[in-house]
């Protein structure tokens, strides 16, 4: 009776959790990675600081633009004073007024820095693209964990069936064990064996359940919506066997993020010995301005003043010294240049043999996918015949759970050599740089 009540519980677990998928909106992998692209955190994110990378490559921030203030001053005074001239006339004014106005406009421009702003301005080209690739490795990591996510649900219900069946074969082992018994044809012993499966593939069935509604709630959080938001998937794991090693080679080398990440950096670093250089020459900067005056006083030889006019010239400066540090400078430059071309190299040789392993990851599960659908076959077979058997008396438990086992086993790998292929298939066109595409 508790066994019955077991599976019962397995059972209606199952119809609990799949059966309101049923009825629920389909969901198709386009439309997954479309609503992920709209909506995903880490994208929105990431496509705000491309956007401020992008916003700071002006030639303003460059140095190219002169710039220009406007300053205006005005003070007030109140002064006591006694006054005694050469003549012997004497003066005593209490709360003597004065006020000072000045108004001015001041332009500055720096028409040469030893060509850094030039430097600036293609350096702030490489941090812009940098920003962009970014968003890219970003949406490309975004795309892999959807599309992973969602066969790893396809996945799974296909494990949730094979759990699903093994628990309907014990159950019907069950049924004629404890029917031998009650007839006196069996013993106990067989009776309690199939119980302890059952047992066993219950749990199986339950933790295949739980594992799966966790997988709905990471599609879910990938996606930027309630994490409770019913879906169901309807399609199975298709492989691409034409999938060209050397073609995606050629691509990844050209098109891989984290490779185009590498070579931007190493621009970063050439351009800033080309900036560190820059303090060898002179800086040349013009002025120009404004000014506008007027003085009021109740005190002194001047009671109202007034100017006003333009100002104009230019000034110039060069570091004739400054304790080696210009060189030190530009030594470091030059070592930080060399990281990175060594940077680029190792990224590109990684690259290599990421992309060699995967290949050889996918081109071993698409053999064994191969294998193991003639496995699960005779399996199958292999079990059908064994159960008629035992019906019949002519083997026993423990030879019909090890049939049992086997197909079971099989359809485990299937599934998972199916899965691990499709896993290594989407990651070759990641680091290819065709996931997108």
């Amino acid at each position: 009776m508790r066994v019955s009540l077991f599976r019962h519980i397995a059972i209606s677990l199952f119809l609990f959790i799949t059966l309101p998928l049923f009825s629920q909106q389909e969901i198709t992998l386009p439309q997954a990675i479309e609503i992920g692209l709209k909506n995903n955190y880490s994208i929105l994110l990431e496509k705000n600081q491309a956007q401020i990378d992008a916003n700071n490559n002006t030639i303003g921030n460059a140095g190219f633009l002169p710039s220009l203030n406007l300053n205006l001053t005005q003070n007030n005074t109140l002064t006591n004073t006694h006054q005694e001239t050469s003549s012997g006339s004497v003066k005593d004014i209490s709360n003597a007024k004065s006020s000072n106005l000045n108004a001015g406009m001041a332009l500055n421009w720096t028409v040469f820095d030893g060509m850094s702003m030039f430097v600036t301005k293609k350096m702030l080209n490489v941090l812009e693209d940098l920003g962009q690739n970014g968003t890219r490795i970003v949406i490309e990591g975004t795309v892999t964990d959807i599309t992973l996510t969602y066969y790893g649900i396809i996945q799974l219900g296909k494990l949730v069936r094979v759990a699903q069946d093994a628990v309907n074969l014990s159950a019907q082992r069950k049924n004629i064990a404890a029917a031998k018994v009650s007839l006196g044809a069996g013993s106990q012993l067989m009776l309690l064996q199939s119980t302890v499966d059952l047992n066993a593939d219950s749990t199986s069935l339950i933790q295949n359940l739980a594992a799966l509604t966790n997988l709905h709630v990471d599609m879910n959080r990938l996606l930027a919506r309630e994490v409770t938001t019913p879906f169901v998937i309807r399609d199975s794991i298709s492989l691409n066997r034409t999938v060209q090693y050397d073609t995606l080679l050629q691509k990844a080398l050209t098109q891989n993020s984290q490779l185009i990440a590498a070579r931007l950096n190493q621009e970063v670093t050439r351009l800033g010995v080309r900036e560190a250089q820059s303090g060898r020459y002179p800086r040349v900067n013009l002025t120009a301005g404004y000014n506008y005056g007027t003085l009021n006083s109740e005190t002194g030889f001047l009671t109202y003043n007034q100017s006003y006019g333009p100002s104009y010239g230019f000034y110039i400066s060069y570091n004739l010294f400054n304790g080696f540090n210009l060189n030190r400078a530009i030594r470091n430059a030059k070592i930080l240049m060399n990281s990175g071309e060594i940077g680029t190299e190792d990224a590109t040789q990684n690259l290599r043999a990421e992309l060699l392993k995967l290949n050889n990851l996918y081109r071993s599960n698409i053999e064994v996918v191969k294998l193991q659908l003639a496995n699960v076959a005779v399996a199958r077979e292999n079990v059908d015949i064994a159960f008629e058997k035992y019906k019949l008396g002519s083997i026993n438990d423990i030879e019909l759970r090890e049939i049992q086992k086997k197909l079971i086993d099989a359809e485990y790998e299937l599934i998972s050599a199916q899965f691990e292929a499709r896993k290594a298939e989407v990651e070759l066109y990641r680091q290819s740089g065709e996931l997108l595409r």
